[in-house]
């Protein structure tokens, strides 16, 4: 006879092993979650060493096919594109020269598509296959590289498969270490906030502008920066990064204090939000310190933001000085004013080619507006850390990120210190 109870419910068979399998499934999934928001963010240190070379080809693949596209492009397409130009057009080289800003904005479109699709593509597959779909995309590459070398150069023996495989390698060691990601970031923030930089812009430009341009015009100065080899403008250029780097970084170190300030747990539940852990994580986990490499990564995301908007600001205005000195400075202005030098340093006026083509500016134009622009943007970056609408604009939302950051990691370390002691 019944006593009216129930019987329990049987639990199916193998449910419980099916239920503990999928547990650390899903927990793995959250973990690659968490590092690609951390590495989307700018801040690779906050993933930990062990997982920096986690899921590496699929990290690799798309900034890989990027630079195949870009190296094929520019050594392949654009040369040829440029020669049959300069054969149906042999006396516009106004036209040759609108050509080619055409083809090079087309090649980083191009380069540009090839990484979000291959991106985007890779994150649709699961883990186990899009490893082996990044695998096929970046033998793919190196094929394409190395051939690319033979055509270019068909007399090369080994030099083109030596190049393929150091660049290959190059991008594995850029994406592992996170260098990529901290590019990517500082690129993606610079081209967000180009109405911070135009703000700027606004305030500096008129002023640099008016005593560059009355050094533009200064004989003496196109013959400095026509004596100078590349490599010794790469160095000005890596002494002004310098000067600059140090200033930005002094002002980010006082900026880390506000950011580290104390939170309440409702403003960093709040700061969850539209992160990977927004559902499940909780605000009132406790606020551990940054590790030494960490700070320096904060601070290193907030200079290398700021130095961005300052490669912006120099490429903005060397295209400036450019197209006024391809404009306004006949070629045989420039013969006289370069002269023939000395014969310990002598001068002369290389006109710029592309393939076969002539272009109407000269490689000394490039070479004096290059100097200019590099040393205009370390007053470019001095007016920013003290100038307090562009802070307004750039630096605060770039706080918010970083403190979200650092709620994200507290969360995380605090959900790992509870499972190993429930373990």
């Amino acid at each position: 006879m019944s006593d009216g109870t129930a019987p329990p419910a049987e639990r199916p068979e193998g449910t419980a092993d099916a239920a503990a399998a999928v547990a650390p499934v899903g927990a793995r999934a959250r973990q690659r979650a968490a590092d690609r928001w951390f590495r989307e963010q700018g801040l690779p240190t906050f993933v930990p060493l062990r997982r920096w070379f986690t899921d590496l080809p699929r990290r690799v693949a798309p900034l890989l096919t990027a630079v195949t596209l870009t190296a094929a492009l520019l050594e392949g397409v654009m040369v040829t594109a440029i020669d049959a130009a300069a054969d149906l057009l042999p006396d516009d080289e106004w036209a040759l020269l609108g050509i080619a800003l055409l083809l090079l904005a087309g090649i980083a479109v191009i380069a540009w598509a090839g990484f979000r699709l291959v991106r985007a593509a890779l994150r649709r597959l699961s883990a186990p296959a899009g490893a082996a779909v990044a695998g096929v995309v970046i033998a793919a590459c190196l094929i394409a590289l190395v051939v690319v070398g033979y055509l270019m150069r068909p007399g090369a023996k080994v030099a083109p498969v030596i190049e393929g495989l150091a660049l290959v390698a190059a991008c594995m060691l850029v994406t592992g270490a996170g260098g990529g990601a901290l590019l990517s970031w500082g690129s993606r923030l610079a081209v967000r906030n180009v109405s911070a930089i135009g703000h700027m812009a606004s305030i500096a430009l008129p002023v640099i502008l008016m005593l560059v341009v009355f050094a533009f015009f200064s004989a003496e100065v196109w013959q400095m920066s026509s004596a100078l080899p590349w490599g010794s403008i790469a160095l000005i250029g890596a002494v002004v990064a310098a000067l600059a780097l140090i200033v930005v970084l002094r002002v980010c170190a006082s900026e880390i204090d506000e950011i580290r300030q104390t939170l309440t747990p409702e403003e960093r539940t709040a700061l969850l939000a539209r992160t990977p852990i927004a559902h499940d994580g909780s605000g009132s986990a406790s606020s551990a310190p940054l590790r030494f490499v960490q700070r320096f990564n904060v601070m290193l995301v907030m200079a290398v933001a700021q130095l961005m908007q300052a490669v912006l600001f120099a490429a903005m205005l060397w295209a400036l000085l450019v197209l006024i000195g391809g404009i306004a400075i006949p070629v045989g202005i420039v013969e006289l004013w370069v002269g023939p030098g000395t014969p310990a340093h002598p001068l002369h006026v290389d006109r710029l080619m592309i393939g076969g083509a002539t272009l109407p500016i000269t490689m000394n134009l490039v070479k004096t507006a290059a100097v200019m622009s590099i040393i205009s943007s370390l007053p470019f970056v001095l007016s920013a850390v003290s100038e307090q609408r562009y802070r307004e604009r750039f630096f605060d939302p770039i706080m918010v990120d970083m403190r979200r950051a650092i709620v994200v990691r507290d969360v995380l370390m605090a959900r790992t210190r509870g499972g190993r002691a429930s373990g």
